[in-house]
């Protein structure tokens, strides 16, 4: 398990080293939450070598940071194809109909809609069992990185939470540390 620490964590931050976009293979990434900007700007980085699919699970794609990140350049935001997911059946079906192929895929975010308690929790792992066969499939293609972040606190998903990290050919762990405290002088 990498973990990765950064005190402001702009970009770039070596990206292309920490996603590791390689067949056969794929990551998982435990993001944090007010990060995501940075992660849009690495889809834009990602684009300038070819496409890039973003199968996105808790409406994290922003094409407007993106198109920022590639300072407006059509055919940088033209190669990046993304799809929604809203609900954890969704997400399943999306995973599903996406075929491996020779471009990446990112998936921005996927277990937030299996944190949704109103599932039954059974089922929720149901459907768990069924998208971790369909990350295996999709990692034989150009390559794979699913982000995510940990389950509230107290939460019964724990569990799942655990399973997809076990399931995962590497976990990267990403957290921020605040600067120092500095001390003030009073003149």
């Amino acid at each position: 398990m990498g973990v990765f620490y950064s005190s402001e964590f702009s970009y770039p931050v070596k990206m292309n080293e920490l996603l590791e976009l390689r067949a056969g293979h794929w990551n998982l990434h435990i993001w944090p939450h007010r990060h995501y900007e940075q992660l849009l700007t690495a889809c834009a980085y990602l684009a300038e070598r070819g496409p890039l699919l973003v199968l996105d699970c808790n409406r994290r794609y922003n094409p407007a940071v993106v198109a920022r990140a590639a300072r407006g350049r059509a055919e940088i935001t033209d190669r990046i194809q993304s799809q929604r997911a809203f609900i954890c059946y969704e997400v399943v079906k999306l995973l599903q109909r996406t075929p491996a192929s020779k471009t990446p895929v990112l998936v921005l975010d996927m277990l937030a809609s299996f944190y949704d308690e109103n599932v039954q929790l059974r089922m929720r792992w149901f459907l768990l069992e069924n998208s971790v066969v369909h990350l295996k499939r999709l990692s034989s293609g150009a390559g794979l990185a699913v982000f995510v972040q940990p389950p509230p606190a107290g939460s019964d998903s724990l569990r799942l939470f655990e399973h997809l990290q076990s399931a995962a050919s590497q976990v990267l762990t990403y957290q921020v540390h605040a600067p120092e405290p500095e001390q003030l002088g009073l003149f």
